[in-house]
This record gives structure tokens, C-alpha cells and sequence, in this order.
């Protein structure tokens, strides 16, 4: 893609497809080529995009997890956003995901844990101070007993409002 398109529309492009999955929490195919075609009109190089990319099903199995169950496309675990999105985005897509993955495993971390298990995957752009994520933290989580954490029903309702 970034031979045939260059490599201001391929960035654009993948920074497209990671924000409209961290908005959701994922996305389908629809969501990301409905975002890609804003972005091209607004830009003016959907036809490029469309000429060369009519499926783009390729490309994003290539560089995104495929959720069946969901029938979502994902940021592949244990990698980090390759474009700039804003920090508390970043922030909360990657807790969400690890504190769903730790309500699975039935476990309840730590303040501490949950920076050291998010931490490596922010390392891209802006590194957020540890009271950015204990603010985003405090939106989407409660407080159990001393320092342990809980996803919330309301934070998972509402994961990508604005701050």
C-alpha cells in the first residue's frame, strides 16, 4: 500500500483505521471504510484509495487482529499505535483491554500492575504522566478496597466519550 499510494495517504490511512478502532473498541470493515472514505473525500485522494484498494480486507488482516466472534478488526495485542492519537485515547483503549482480559482471569490488579502491564504499549508519541492514567483509570474503573481496580459497567457503556 505504502509503494503504490505513498507514504503520506498510507499514513493517514493506517491513522484512520487505528482511531475509528479505538473509538470503538474495534472495528468492522464498514466502520473502517467508512472512515477511509471521509478521510479520502476530505483529502482528496479517494481515488486514488479506491482505484488501487477495493478490498481492503488484504491489507488489514495484515497489519490488524481480526476479532471473529465480534467480527472486528483490533490493534494486534502487545503492539502500539503507529500513528499520533491522543494520549488519554491511547490510554484508555489498551486499559480497557487489559482490565477485561484481568475480569476474565477473575483478578482484581493494582494500580501499579495496570502501569506496568499498559505502559510498554504507550511508548509511541506522547508517554502519559502516571496521574493521566489514574484519571482515565478513575472513568472507566472503581476503586476495590485499598488499591485494587474494577471495570466498570458505566465504563464500558461509555468507553470513548470525551474527557
Amino acid at each position: 500500500m505504502k509503494v503504490d499510494l505513498g507514504a503520506n495517504i498510507t499514513d493517514i490511512s493506517i491513522e484512520t483505521i487505528e482511531g475509528v478502532i479505538a473509538q470503538n473498541h474495534g472495528a468492522t470493515l464498514e466502520e473502517i471504510n467508512d472512515e477511509l472514505v471521509i478521510k479520502g473525500l476530505e483529502l482528496g485522494f479517494l481515488d486514488i484509495l479506491s482505484q488501487k484498494y477495493q478490498d481492503l480486507t488484504p491489507f488489514l488482516t495484515g497489519n490488524f487482529d481480526y476479532d471473529e466472534k465480534n467480527q472486528k478488526y483490533q490493534i494486534r495485542k502487545n503492539t502500539k499505535f503507529r500513528t499520533r492519537i491522543d494520549v488519554h485515547l491511547r490510554v484508555r483503549y489498551f486499559m480497557i483491554s487489559y482490565m477485561r482480559r484481568m475480569e476474565h482471569e477473575k483478578y482484581q490488579p493494582t494500580f501499579d500492575e495496570i502501569v506496568l502491564n499498559i505502559m510498554p504499549l504507550l511508548r509511541n508519541g506522547v508517554t502519559p504522566e502516571q496521574q493521566t492514567i489514574l484519571s482515565v483509570l478513575e472513568q472507566i474503573a472503581e476503586r476495590i478496597g485499598e488499591d485494587r481496580w474494577r471495570l466498570t459497567i458505566e465504563g464500558q457503556q461509555h468507553l470513548f466519550d470525551s474527557r
